[in-house]
Protein backbone atom coordinates (compact mmCIF):
# COMPACT_ATOMS: atom_id res chain seq x y z
CA UNK A 1 0.00 0.00 0.00
CA UNK A 2 2.75 2.44 1.06
CA UNK A 3 4.72 1.46 -2.65
CA UNK A 4 1.38 2.08 -4.42
CA UNK A 5 1.31 5.76 -3.12
CA UNK A 6 5.00 6.39 -3.06
CA UNK A 7 4.54 5.43 -7.34
CA UNK A 8 1.48 7.75 -7.09
CA UNK A 9 2.96 10.77 -5.87
CA UNK A 10 6.32 10.31 -7.75
CA UNK A 11 4.49 10.19 -10.99
CA UNK A 12 2.11 13.10 -10.18
CA UNK A 13 5.78 14.80 -9.44
CA UNK A 14 7.53 13.47 -12.43
CA UNK A 15 4.98 15.30 -14.90
CA UNK A 16 4.52 18.16 -14.24
CA UNK A 17 8.70 18.38 -14.08
CA UNK A 18 8.81 16.88 -17.20
CA UNK A 19 6.49 19.50 -18.75
CA UNK A 20 8.85 22.32 -16.89
CA UNK A 21 12.21 20.93 -18.35
CA UNK A 22 10.60 20.57 -22.18
CA UNK A 23 9.34 24.35 -21.13
CA UNK A 24 13.01 25.37 -20.70
CA UNK A 25 14.42 23.50 -23.91
CA UNK A 26 11.93 25.89 -25.82
CA UNK A 27 12.88 28.64 -23.97
CA UNK A 28 16.43 27.51 -24.66
CA UNK A 29 15.80 27.24 -28.36
CA UNK A 30 13.73 30.43 -29.15
CA UNK A 31 17.10 33.07 -29.17
CA UNK A 32 15.94 36.60 -29.55
CA UNK A 33 17.14 37.93 -32.93
CA UNK A 34 20.56 38.01 -33.02
CA UNK A 35 22.30 41.83 -34.02
CA UNK A 36 23.02 41.73 -37.61
CA UNK A 37 26.48 43.63 -37.99
CA UNK A 38 27.41 45.60 -41.01
CA UNK A 39 31.15 46.16 -41.43
CA UNK A 40 31.68 49.48 -43.79
CA UNK A 41 34.87 49.89 -45.19
CA UNK A 42 35.78 53.90 -46.93
CA UNK A 43 38.55 55.49 -47.45
CA UNK A 44 40.20 58.24 -44.97
CA UNK A 45 39.23 61.69 -43.99
CA UNK A 46 39.31 62.83 -41.04
CA UNK A 47 35.75 65.37 -41.81
CA UNK A 48 33.90 62.52 -43.13
CA UNK A 49 34.72 60.32 -40.33
CA UNK A 50 33.68 62.41 -37.55
CA UNK A 51 30.85 63.35 -38.89
CA UNK A 52 29.84 59.62 -39.87
CA UNK A 53 30.65 59.00 -36.62
CA UNK A 54 27.83 60.95 -35.45
CA UNK A 55 25.58 59.46 -37.88
CA UNK A 56 26.54 55.71 -37.20
CA UNK A 57 25.65 56.51 -33.06
CA UNK A 58 22.33 58.40 -34.46
CA UNK A 59 21.80 54.91 -37.25
CA UNK A 60 22.09 52.37 -34.22
CA UNK A 61 20.27 54.35 -32.05
CA UNK A 62 16.92 53.92 -34.65
CA UNK A 63 17.67 50.15 -35.33
CA UNK A 64 19.49 48.66 -32.52
CA UNK A 65 19.01 45.64 -34.02
CA UNK A 66 21.79 46.65 -36.17
CA UNK A 67 25.82 47.60 -35.49
CA UNK A 68 27.67 49.57 -37.76
CA UNK A 69 32.11 48.84 -37.61
CA UNK A 70 33.43 51.29 -39.74
CA UNK A 71 36.77 50.60 -40.89
CA UNK A 72 39.20 52.87 -42.54
CA UNK A 73 41.86 52.71 -45.33
CA UNK A 74 44.03 54.60 -47.76
CA UNK A 75 42.21 55.23 -50.81
CA UNK A 76 44.92 52.54 -52.74
CA UNK A 77 44.47 50.23 -50.21
CA UNK A 78 40.87 49.93 -50.45
CA UNK A 79 41.25 49.49 -54.36
CA UNK A 80 43.37 46.63 -53.45
CA UNK A 81 41.80 45.03 -50.52
CA UNK A 82 38.23 45.25 -51.63
CA UNK A 83 38.31 42.76 -54.82
CA UNK A 84 40.84 40.17 -52.74
CA UNK A 85 39.22 40.03 -50.03
CA UNK A 86 35.75 39.40 -51.34
CA UNK A 87 37.00 36.75 -54.09
CA UNK A 88 38.44 35.44 -50.88
CA UNK A 89 34.37 34.91 -49.87
CA UNK A 90 34.99 37.74 -46.86
CA UNK A 91 35.45 41.49 -47.30
CA UNK A 92 32.73 43.81 -45.59
CA UNK A 93 28.94 44.19 -46.11
CA UNK A 94 28.82 47.71 -47.51
CA UNK A 95 31.57 49.60 -48.64
CA UNK A 96 32.47 52.24 -51.47
CA UNK A 97 34.51 52.55 -54.72
CA UNK A 98 35.01 55.07 -57.32
CA UNK A 99 32.99 54.17 -60.54
CA UNK A 100 36.07 53.49 -62.70
CA UNK A 101 36.97 50.65 -60.09
CA UNK A 102 33.46 49.28 -60.24
CA UNK A 103 33.42 47.23 -63.39
CA UNK A 104 35.60 44.04 -62.41
CA UNK A 105 32.96 43.37 -59.69
CA UNK A 106 30.01 44.12 -61.73
CA UNK A 107 30.82 41.39 -64.13
CA UNK A 108 32.01 39.00 -61.67
CA UNK A 109 28.49 39.36 -59.77
CA UNK A 110 29.99 39.99 -56.25
CA UNK A 111 27.89 42.73 -55.94
CA UNK A 112 24.46 42.71 -54.46
CA UNK A 113 21.68 44.68 -56.01
CA UNK A 114 20.15 47.67 -54.58
CA UNK A 115 17.00 47.24 -52.81
CA UNK A 116 15.17 49.70 -54.45
CA UNK A 117 12.15 49.95 -51.74
CA UNK A 118 14.54 51.97 -49.65
CA UNK A 119 15.86 54.54 -52.63
CA UNK A 120 13.64 56.92 -54.52
CA UNK A 121 15.69 56.91 -58.24
CA UNK A 122 14.33 60.04 -59.29
CA UNK A 123 15.79 61.78 -56.67
CA UNK A 124 18.85 61.72 -58.12
CA UNK A 125 20.65 63.53 -61.32
CA UNK A 126 20.82 61.79 -64.85
CA UNK A 127 23.08 59.38 -65.47
CA UNK A 128 24.63 58.70 -62.38
CA UNK A 129 23.35 54.68 -62.54
CA UNK A 130 25.30 53.99 -66.04
CA UNK A 131 28.57 52.92 -64.38
CA UNK A 132 26.66 50.46 -62.25
CA UNK A 133 23.71 48.88 -63.84
CA UNK A 134 24.05 45.53 -65.70
CA UNK A 135 21.16 43.58 -67.42
CA UNK A 136 18.64 46.19 -66.63
CA UNK A 137 19.09 46.17 -62.67
CA UNK A 138 21.43 48.52 -60.52
CA UNK A 139 23.93 47.80 -58.29
CA UNK A 140 25.26 50.47 -56.65
CA UNK A 141 23.56 53.89 -54.83
CA UNK A 142 25.96 57.12 -55.87
CA UNK A 143 27.37 58.84 -52.35
CA UNK A 144 29.92 61.39 -54.21
CA UNK A 145 29.62 63.45 -57.44
CA UNK A 146 33.43 65.02 -57.84
CA UNK A 147 35.17 66.66 -60.99
CA UNK A 148 38.71 68.38 -60.23
CA UNK A 149 39.66 71.90 -60.45
CA UNK A 150 43.07 73.89 -60.14
CA UNK A 151 43.78 74.97 -56.76
CA UNK A 152 46.48 77.48 -56.76
CA UNK A 153 48.49 79.24 -53.82
CA UNK A 154 47.81 82.61 -55.46
CA UNK A 155 50.10 84.19 -52.60
CA UNK A 156 52.62 82.62 -53.85
CA UNK A 157 52.51 83.24 -57.76
CA UNK A 158 52.05 86.60 -56.62
CA UNK A 159 55.22 87.01 -54.76
CA UNK A 160 57.26 85.65 -57.84
CA UNK A 161 55.40 87.93 -60.51
CA UNK A 162 53.55 84.83 -61.91
CA UNK A 163 50.01 84.81 -63.76
CA UNK A 164 47.52 81.92 -62.56
CA UNK A 165 47.96 78.87 -65.04
CA UNK A 166 45.59 78.79 -67.63
CA UNK A 167 47.47 76.12 -70.07
CA UNK A 168 49.50 73.27 -69.38
CA UNK A 169 52.50 75.30 -71.07
CA UNK A 170 51.68 77.69 -68.12
CA UNK A 171 51.88 75.35 -65.77
CA UNK A 172 55.30 73.89 -67.18
CA UNK A 173 56.29 77.84 -66.90
CA UNK A 174 55.13 78.40 -63.58
CA UNK A 175 57.12 75.23 -62.16
CA UNK A 176 60.22 75.81 -63.77
CA UNK A 177 60.53 79.00 -61.99
CA UNK A 178 59.17 77.71 -58.36
CA UNK A 179 60.14 74.04 -58.06
CA UNK A 180 62.79 74.04 -55.56
CA UNK A 181 65.35 71.22 -55.42
CA UNK A 182 68.36 70.30 -53.20
CA UNK A 183 71.49 68.53 -54.93
CA UNK A 184 68.92 67.85 -58.11
CA UNK A 185 66.66 66.12 -55.69
CA UNK A 186 63.23 67.57 -55.97
CA UNK A 187 62.47 69.21 -52.30
CA UNK A 188 58.89 71.35 -52.73
CA UNK A 189 56.98 70.80 -55.93
CA UNK A 190 55.01 73.81 -57.94
CA UNK A 191 52.34 71.31 -59.27
CA UNK A 192 52.18 67.39 -59.82
CA UNK A 193 49.46 65.64 -61.09
CA UNK A 194 47.03 63.13 -59.34
CA UNK A 195 48.51 60.11 -59.58
CA UNK A 196 47.17 56.81 -60.13
CA UNK A 197 43.69 58.24 -61.09
CA UNK A 198 44.48 58.54 -65.10
CA UNK A 199 40.88 57.75 -66.24
CA UNK A 200 40.19 61.09 -64.76
CA UNK A 201 43.05 63.53 -65.16
CA UNK A 202 45.11 62.24 -68.32
CA UNK A 203 42.42 60.88 -70.47
CA UNK A 204 41.04 64.46 -71.16
CA UNK A 205 44.72 65.49 -71.64
CA UNK A 206 44.55 63.32 -74.54
CA UNK A 207 41.28 64.63 -75.66
CA UNK A 208 42.11 68.14 -75.50
CA UNK A 209 44.63 67.17 -78.69
CA UNK A 210 42.51 65.01 -80.50
CA UNK A 211 42.21 61.66 -79.05
CA UNK A 212 40.55 59.08 -76.47
CA UNK A 213 39.75 56.10 -75.33
CA UNK A 214 37.95 55.01 -77.26
CA UNK A 215 37.70 56.24 -81.31
CA UNK A 216 34.09 57.36 -83.10
CA UNK A 217 35.15 54.21 -85.00
CA UNK A 218 35.23 51.58 -82.09
CA UNK A 219 38.55 51.51 -82.12
CA UNK A 220 40.58 51.73 -79.06
CA UNK A 221 43.40 54.24 -77.81
CA UNK A 222 42.36 56.20 -80.98
CA UNK A 223 44.03 59.13 -82.38
CA UNK A 224 47.79 58.30 -82.10
CA UNK A 225 49.14 61.93 -82.85
CA UNK A 226 47.01 62.73 -79.55
CA UNK A 227 48.52 59.88 -77.31
CA UNK A 228 52.28 60.59 -78.38
CA UNK A 229 51.94 64.11 -77.60
CA UNK A 230 50.29 63.72 -73.97
CA UNK A 231 52.86 60.69 -73.02
CA UNK A 232 55.86 63.65 -74.81
CA UNK A 233 54.18 66.04 -72.26
CA UNK A 234 54.49 63.60 -69.17
CA UNK A 235 57.91 62.86 -69.74
CA UNK A 236 59.29 66.26 -70.16
CA UNK A 237 56.83 66.77 -67.15
CA UNK A 238 59.44 63.84 -65.18
CA UNK A 239 62.49 63.19 -63.40
CA UNK A 240 64.11 62.77 -66.83
CA UNK A 241 62.93 65.23 -68.33
CA UNK A 242 62.30 68.90 -66.77
CA UNK A 243 62.53 67.35 -63.59
CA UNK A 244 59.38 68.99 -62.36
CA UNK A 245 57.56 65.90 -60.58
CA UNK A 246 57.27 62.21 -60.32
CA UNK A 247 54.69 58.89 -59.75
CA UNK A 248 56.63 58.11 -56.98
CA UNK A 249 56.42 61.43 -54.69
CA UNK A 250 53.70 62.06 -51.96
CA UNK A 251 50.49 63.28 -53.22
CA UNK A 252 50.39 66.54 -54.62
CA UNK A 253 46.82 67.63 -53.04
CA UNK A 254 48.23 66.34 -49.63
CA UNK A 255 50.93 68.82 -49.52
CA UNK A 256 49.04 71.35 -51.08
CA UNK A 257 47.39 71.77 -47.46
CA UNK A 258 49.92 72.40 -45.68
CA UNK A 259 51.75 74.51 -48.65
CA UNK A 260 54.23 72.38 -49.37
CA UNK A 261 52.63 71.91 -52.98
CA UNK A 262 51.66 74.89 -54.51
CA UNK A 263 49.12 74.06 -56.88
CA UNK A 264 47.31 70.91 -57.34
CA UNK A 265 44.40 68.97 -58.86
CA UNK A 266 41.38 68.57 -56.46
CA UNK A 267 37.52 68.08 -55.84
CA UNK A 268 35.03 70.67 -53.91
CA UNK A 269 35.97 68.10 -50.92
CA UNK A 270 39.25 69.73 -50.82
CA UNK A 271 38.51 72.83 -49.62
CA UNK A 272 37.09 71.00 -46.10
CA UNK A 273 40.51 69.24 -45.82
CA UNK A 274 41.97 72.61 -46.16
CA UNK A 275 40.03 73.92 -43.09
CA UNK A 276 40.71 70.95 -41.27
CA UNK A 277 44.59 70.80 -41.46
CA UNK A 278 45.29 74.42 -41.53
CA UNK A 279 42.70 76.84 -40.94
CA UNK A 280 44.75 79.83 -41.07
CA UNK A 281 45.37 79.20 -44.42
CA UNK A 282 42.04 78.44 -45.27
CA UNK A 283 41.33 81.38 -44.42
CA UNK A 284 43.88 83.87 -45.28
CA UNK A 285 42.37 84.60 -48.71
CA UNK A 286 45.83 83.50 -50.65
CA UNK A 287 44.58 80.58 -52.29
CA UNK A 288 41.84 79.82 -55.06
CA UNK A 289 40.67 77.91 -57.45
CA UNK A 290 40.18 78.11 -61.51
CA UNK A 291 39.03 75.87 -64.17
CA UNK A 292 41.24 72.74 -65.22
CA UNK A 293 44.09 73.41 -67.68
CA UNK A 294 43.92 72.72 -71.57
CA UNK A 295 46.55 72.81 -74.04
CA UNK A 296 47.86 75.79 -76.14
CA UNK A 297 47.01 73.88 -79.22
CA UNK A 298 43.67 72.24 -77.61
CA UNK A 299 41.23 71.30 -80.12
CA UNK A 300 38.64 69.98 -77.64
CA UNK A 301 38.16 72.02 -74.44
CA UNK A 302 38.03 68.73 -71.83
CA UNK A 303 37.92 69.10 -68.47
CA UNK A 304 38.88 66.25 -65.88
CA UNK A 305 36.28 63.32 -65.96
CA UNK A 306 33.63 63.63 -63.12
CA UNK A 307 33.43 60.18 -61.20
CA UNK A 308 31.12 59.00 -58.79
CA UNK A 309 31.58 57.40 -55.00
CA UNK A 310 29.52 54.59 -54.96
CA UNK A 311 27.74 53.14 -52.27
CA UNK A 312 28.29 48.83 -53.09
CA UNK A 313 26.74 45.91 -51.09
CA UNK A 314 29.05 42.45 -51.25
CA UNK A 315 27.04 39.82 -52.97
CA UNK A 316 29.14 36.91 -50.54
CA UNK A 317 26.63 38.10 -47.26
CA UNK A 318 23.47 37.00 -46.19
CA UNK A 319 20.26 38.82 -47.07
CA UNK A 320 20.10 40.43 -43.65
CA UNK A 321 23.19 41.51 -44.02
CA UNK A 322 22.84 43.15 -47.44
CA UNK A 323 19.82 44.48 -46.67
CA UNK A 324 20.87 45.87 -43.39
CA UNK A 325 23.86 47.53 -45.81
CA UNK A 326 21.96 48.90 -47.88
CA UNK A 327 19.48 50.41 -44.74
CA UNK A 328 22.42 51.87 -43.43
CA UNK A 329 23.58 53.91 -47.29
CA UNK A 330 20.57 54.97 -47.18
CA UNK A 331 20.09 56.70 -43.93
CA UNK A 332 23.45 58.73 -44.69
CA UNK A 333 21.89 59.90 -48.12
CA UNK A 334 19.31 61.68 -45.84
CA UNK A 335 22.33 63.64 -44.49
CA UNK A 336 23.15 64.85 -48.29
CA UNK A 337 23.41 68.78 -46.77
CA UNK A 338 25.55 67.76 -43.87
CA UNK A 339 28.47 66.13 -45.79
CA UNK A 340 28.12 69.12 -48.53
CA UNK A 341 28.40 71.51 -45.54
CA UNK A 342 30.84 69.63 -42.91
CA UNK A 343 32.85 67.51 -45.76
CA UNK A 344 32.24 69.34 -49.22
CA UNK A 345 30.99 66.32 -50.33
CA UNK A 346 28.26 66.52 -53.50
CA UNK A 347 25.88 63.77 -53.78
CA UNK A 348 24.48 63.39 -56.87
CA UNK A 349 20.78 64.33 -55.73
CA UNK A 350 18.80 67.21 -57.32
CA UNK A 351 18.47 68.85 -54.47
CA UNK A 352 22.28 69.33 -53.84
CA UNK A 353 23.35 70.00 -57.25
CA UNK A 354 20.89 73.10 -57.34
CA UNK A 355 22.78 76.13 -57.84
CA UNK A 356 21.68 78.01 -54.63
CA UNK A 357 23.52 74.83 -52.87
CA UNK A 358 26.81 74.30 -54.43
CA UNK A 359 27.30 77.74 -55.21
CA UNK A 360 27.04 78.21 -51.41
CA UNK A 361 30.64 76.95 -51.18
CA UNK A 362 33.70 78.81 -51.45
CA UNK A 363 34.50 78.88 -55.34
CA UNK A 364 31.51 76.07 -55.83
CA UNK A 365 30.53 78.34 -59.25
CA UNK A 366 34.17 77.18 -60.92
CA UNK A 367 33.35 73.53 -59.55
CA UNK A 368 30.29 73.96 -61.20
CA UNK A 369 30.97 75.69 -64.65
CA UNK A 370 33.56 73.04 -65.31
CA UNK A 371 31.72 70.47 -65.31
CA UNK A 372 29.82 71.75 -68.40
CA UNK A 373 33.19 70.64 -69.91
CA UNK A 374 33.37 67.31 -68.13
CA UNK A 375 32.02 64.27 -69.22
CA UNK A 376 31.55 60.74 -67.01
CA UNK A 377 34.51 58.95 -66.78
CA UNK A 378 35.32 55.58 -68.40
CA UNK A 379 33.91 52.93 -65.99
CA UNK A 380 32.62 50.14 -68.27
CA UNK A 381 34.41 47.07 -68.76
CA UNK A 382 38.07 46.31 -68.07
CA UNK A 383 37.68 50.17 -66.52
CA UNK A 384 40.33 49.10 -63.75
CA UNK A 385 42.56 47.37 -65.94
CA UNK A 386 43.00 49.89 -68.45
CA UNK A 387 43.38 52.39 -65.57
CA UNK A 388 46.41 49.93 -64.35
CA UNK A 389 47.83 50.46 -67.97
CA UNK A 390 47.61 53.92 -68.49
CA UNK A 391 49.49 54.19 -65.39
CA UNK A 392 52.13 51.46 -66.78
CA UNK A 393 52.27 54.19 -70.03
CA UNK A 394 53.05 56.92 -68.33
CA UNK A 395 55.37 55.31 -65.63
CA UNK A 396 57.43 54.49 -68.74
CA UNK A 397 57.93 57.12 -69.84
CA UNK A 398 57.93 58.78 -67.33
CA UNK A 399 60.68 57.13 -65.80
CA UNK A 400 62.32 54.11 -67.97
CA UNK A 401 62.25 56.56 -70.93
CA UNK A 402 60.35 54.65 -73.02
CA UNK A 403 59.88 56.64 -75.89
CA UNK A 404 56.18 58.37 -76.16
CA UNK A 405 55.76 56.35 -79.19
CA UNK A 406 56.53 53.11 -78.16
CA UNK A 407 54.44 53.26 -74.88
CA UNK A 408 51.73 54.20 -77.37
CA UNK A 409 51.57 50.98 -79.48
CA UNK A 410 52.27 49.12 -76.37
CA UNK A 411 49.22 50.74 -74.68
CA UNK A 412 47.11 50.09 -77.58
CA UNK A 413 47.68 46.44 -77.98
CA UNK A 414 47.68 45.74 -74.18
CA UNK A 415 43.67 47.19 -74.05
CA UNK A 416 43.13 45.58 -77.62
CA UNK A 417 44.39 42.19 -75.86
CA UNK A 418 41.69 42.90 -72.64
CA UNK A 419 39.08 43.10 -75.40
CA UNK A 420 39.68 40.32 -77.40
CA UNK A 421 40.16 37.63 -74.71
Amino acid sequence: MIHGIINFVRRKIAFPLLLFSVFLLLIGCQRPDEEIVVEYWTHADDKREELETGLIALFEKENPDIKIERRVFSSSELLHMIPSSIEAGEGPVLFNLPSEEVSSLLYSDALAPVDASLFDRSLFIDGVFDAVTKDGDIYGIPREYTNWCLYVNTAALEEAGLAVPRTWEDIVHVAQILTEYNDGVIEKRAFDFRYPYYLSFFIPMVEQLGGSLIGPDGSYIYGDDAWIKALSFMQLWGPNGLNLGSPTLASARSLFNSEECLMCLSGLYQEERIREQNPEFFESGNWAVFPFPVFEESVSDSSSAYYMQYFLVNANKSSKEQRAGWLFAAFLLEHAEEYLDEVGLVMPLKSIVAEDTIYSKPFGDVFAEDLGRSHAVYSGEYASEIQSLLGEAVDSVMLYSVSPEQAAAQLRASVNYLFSH
